[in-house]
Formats: C-alpha cells, structure tokens, sequence
C-alpha cells in the first residue's frame, strides 16, 4: 500500500487544523503553510482530511 499525501496550497487557508490532527507526524508546519514532512510514517486514517475545512488536504492509497 502507498499513500501520498496532497496539499492544495490555493485552498490552503493556514488554520493548521490537519497538522494538530495528525497522530503520525507525518505534517508539519513551515512558514506559513502545512507540508508533508514525513510521508512514510502516514497511516491513512484520514484525521488530517476530515480536519480540513478548507478542502486543501487529499489523501491517495494506492
């Protein structure tokens, strides 16, 4: 399984919502804007997506 982590920087509204939700680790904050630090620690629970009001994080399983 491999998950990839979106970020829609245009959606993006910096209320960091999707890096306090993540249990993982995986995003962090830089700046002013969440990235995805850690991709390979992602677990898929979605936390993150749910979390974004915005609709500026997408989380793909392949």
């Amino acid at each position: 399984m491999t998950v990839r982590v979106e970020i829609d920087y245009d959606r993006c509204t910096g209320c960091k919502r999707c890096v306090r939700s993540c249990s993982y680790g995986v995003l962090e904050w830089l700046d002013d804007a969440p990235i995805v630090a850690n991709p390979h620690s992602c677990a898929a629970c979605l936390e993150c997506q749910k979390n974004c009001e915005a609709g500026a994080i997408t989380i793909k399983v392949t």
